[in-house]
């Protein structure tokens, strides 16, 4: 799999890149056509501090929030997301302010939910949701199901890599999408045209690396 691997540099920065390799890979409900390492984005401090401006675009002077939800291990990213909307600054909406940070878990029927603690500080509250890599977009559209439920007014979604423009009618401000890796595919399990082909599964995949098989 190494031998495929290049660098996609990001068309919104150029300070932003990312690995990716080609082949055939598995994650537990889709496969795909690519790799996408995004591990240095969101554990390295200097990496994560550049991808927090560019995040930061949409939100800085238009948008007042007050959560950021992060989830599938983006808590860094998250949180210089929080340092950037809270910056002193000429027309900066969130100067001054406070921004929580918080995760769902998963609730015994499979469905987000919130503690109780946690509901408090969300409901009617303008939230972000910040999401790694969203392929189908179904994690991303059960979470927004979950902030609706709890009141919560979503102001924005932002990801590191999308192949979506919008989930549940938002637009997602992605570092990369299908432009920057324009031979980009994902497949259902049960529809995936490289098992069909009779393609052997390279590695199993998530937001933290992949397991070759």
């Amino acid at each position: 799999m190494e031998d495929n691997v290049i660098t996609v540099v990001s068309q919104k920065n150029p300070k932003l890149t990312v690995q990716v390799a080609s082949g055939h890979f598995a994650t537990s409900s889709a496969h795909r056509s690519h790799y996408i390492d995004i591990f240095e984005l969101m554990s390295s401090a200097t990496a994560a501090r550049v991808a927090a401006r560019e995040l930061a675009v949409p939100y800085l002077t238009s948008t007042r929030v007050d959560v950021i939800v992060y989830m599938d291990g983006t808590e860094i990213l998250a949180a210089y997301l929080a340092d950037q909307l809270l910056q002193a600054g000429l027309g900066v909406m969130n100067e001054g302010e406070e921004i929580h940070l918080v995760t769902p878990m998963h609730g015994s029927d499979g469905h987000f939910i919130f503690h109780q603690s946690v509901r408090e500080k969300i409901r009617d509250k303008n939230v972000v949701l910040m999401v790694a890599s969203m392929s189908t977009g179904a994690t991303a559209e059960q979470v927004v199901e979950c902030l609706n439920y709890y009141g919560c007014k979503l102001v924005g979604i932002s990801a590191v890599f999308s192949a979506f423009p919008q989930v549940g009618g938002r637009d997602v401000y992605s570092l990369f999408d299908c432009k920057d890796i324009p031979d980009y595919h994902f497949y259902s399990l049960s529809e995936c045209v490289m098992c069909k082909e009779g393609k052997k599964i390279d590695a199993i995949i998530n937001s933290e690396g992949y397991t070759k098989l």
